[in-house]
């Protein structure tokens, strides 16, 4: 169209956008917790420190509900320790959890959660083979 538009504002938009749709996310997070199965995995993103000193990589996590509650939420974590999966799936107490065997899911599996193996992941290790 023609316009320039600052970053900063672009930014500014989509904080406030984010703002704005945080109780659909919410809703869309209670109806992934309902499933019988719920699918995760997740994928290193590169992360600009504040101040401008450097970067770090960050984690981006995707929990896709099943056939019944078809939603898909995006939770980031700074890290790739347990506590971001514990966290977002602290209150789904029964079920199955389709993920890569992960060592961070222990816990949760530990709990009753049943383990699900993810078929990508274990075509990889054949193909190496």
């Amino acid at each position: 169209q023609g316009i320039t538009l600052a970053r900063s504002t672009l930014c500014d938009w989509t904080a406030a956008s984010a703002g704005l749709l945080e109780p659909i996310v919410r809703a869309m997070h209670r109806r992934i917790l309902q499933s019988r199965v719920i699918q995760t995995d997740d994928t290193p993103v590169t992360v600009q420190d504040p101040g401008g000193g450097g970067s770090s990589t960050g984690r981006l996590w995707v929990y896709l509900g099943d056939r019944e509650h078809p939603f898909m939420c995006y939770d980031f974590t700074a890290d790739r320790r347990r506590d971001g999966p514990e966290r977002f799936l602290q209150s789904y107490t029964s079920g199955y959890l389709q993920s890569d065997a992960y060592a961070g899911y222990d816990g949760l599996h530990a709990r009753g959660l049943i383990e699900v193996g993810c078929w990508a992941h274990a075509r990889r290790k054949f193909h190496e083979a």
